[in-house]
């Protein structure tokens, strides 16, 4: 009984001692997607939290013209309100405010609202990406708000991230939306920012990525090199019991690795994700949730990648431009989106059966190091025990047998390069 009370004793001294920073993330996101308002009086935005904060929170957003915004969230408030008016535009033109990631905070859905001024007309996608593969059609839906208050035959144009243009359209007022088809080839590879603006108004009302694919190309499982660089790669999803361990055995070897980091856990452990970058490491997307993407749709998919480059290059300051799917699963449709958002799907050659029943430290050894060759990519994971204990060996044994440890990025190859069907990257 004595011990019991005094182990009792030991871990309340302990969880009060514990740092604030382990305190759990609070979430934020506006309180409605779109907004209306009168343009006299200016736009007031709603942010909310899923739990109310412990401490005053800075919270920052932008428009799509470029301006920012930061406002404090209280303490011990699940909502809040702001005003916005100075910096509205004033030819009846929507405004769309996204809400920036931050050291305190993690944005959940929806993270952007768009600001309709009563009266007025607006143009939007009903999608923030469209998918197809190259040589097929791909059709889109513009919704449109008030299109009474618009002057018949105004011009609508859809333009690409390079000014572009797409298409033309001649507004009608009896019309609330249009639906597009557009005829693509390799030259909308592998994808597109298409941007709606109307003739009148000097600003944009809305942007959708139009992603499209290559159904004969695969992800990345491996690259044919001359030399003896590899990639050791750990994705990283679940606890953060070993990642300080890992970070200091790594410094020990000189080796730099890649990271794929999940966005929840990010947004759950921000200083380790910061710290892997500082000490060199290359940090790729996850995804979010660590979901099968085989079972989602194109917009959760997007939402998927999206929301997770965003929190990690806000946190290391890096463009993030590795994908590992989780499971490994990786559709058409998937790799499609990942490299119109301007990145790579990488799987490996090698994995170490650490996620799995045979999880061992022999066989993480064993699996980490059996059949290497030049353009190898290992697959472990940080949660995993048995791995993280041999680690050491499995670095001294790839320098034992001069094979150089470098980030996924610099394995592969640039310029021309295709992919053979076992997905092993060649140069042409």
């Amino acid at each position: 009984m004595k011990c019991f009370i005094a182990l009792l004793l030991i871990l309340t001294l302990l969880l009060s001692l514990a740092p604030a920073a382990l305190a759990a993330t609070a979430s934020l996101y506006f309180g409605a997607s779109q907004v209306n308002y009168n343009m006299d009086k200016g736009v007031t935005l709603t942010i909310k939290a899923i739990k109310a904060p412990e401490k005053d929170l800075t919270v920052r957003f932008h428009d799509q013209r470029g301006n920012q915004y930061a406002v404090t969230f209280p303490a011990g408030q699940t909502e809040m309100q702001t005003l916005v008016r100075d910096t509205l535009p004033t030819d009846g033109s929507q405004t769309l405010f996204i809400l920036d990631n931050n050291g305190g905070y993690v944005r959940r859905t929806p993270d952007a609202c768009a600001a309709v001024p009563k009266g007025t007309a607006s143009f939007s996608f009903a999608s923030p990406v469209y998918q197809t593969f190259t040589g097929r059609e791909l059709g889109c839906k513009i919704r449109v708000e008030n299109p009474g208050a618009l002057a018949a035959g105004t011009r609508i144009y859809l333009v690409d991230e390079k000014g572009r243009l797409v298409d033309t359209l001649e507004h009608n007022p009896g019309r609330t939306a249009w639906n597009l088809t557009f005829a693509t080839d390799e030259s909308w590879m592998p994808g597109r920012y298409i941007s709606i603006r109307v003739e009148t108004r000097d600003t944009v009302e809305d942007t959708a990525l139009f992603a499209v694919g290559n159904t004969g190309r695969k992800a990345i499982w491996g690259v044919d090199r001359a030399d003896n660089k590899i990639s050791f790669t750990m994705d990283c999803g679940s606890h953060n019991r070993y990642v300080p361990r890992i970070l200091d055995i790594l410094d020990q070897y000189g080796v730099k690795i890649t990271f794929f980091v999940t966005g929840a856990f990010a947004a759950a452990n921000p200083d380790l994700v910061r710290e892997m970058a500082a000490r060199g490491h290359e940090v790729g997307n996850h995804s979010w949730t660590h979901a099968d993407f085989d079972t989602l749709d194109k917009e959760q998919i997007y939402s998927e990648l999206t929301r997770t480059s965003d929190l990690l290059e806000s946190l290391t300051g890096q463009k993030v431009t590795l994908f590992r799917p989780p499971y490994g699963h990786c559709s058409g449709i998937t790799r499609s989106i990942v490299n119109a958002l301007g990145m790579q799907a990488v799987r490996w050659t090698h994995e170490s059966m650490d996620a799995r029943s045979e999880a061992s430290q022999a066989n993480s050894l064993k699996y980490s190091t059996r059949n290497m060759q030049g353009g190898s990519i290992i697959l472990t994971h940080t949660s995993a025990g048995c791995t993280v204990t041999v680690l050491d060996q499995i670095l001294q044994w790839y320098r034992d047998n001069g094979f150089e440890v470098v980030p996924v990025s610099q394995l592969l190859l640039s310029g021309d390069t295709w992919l053979d069907e076992d997905g092993i990257l060649h140069a042409q």
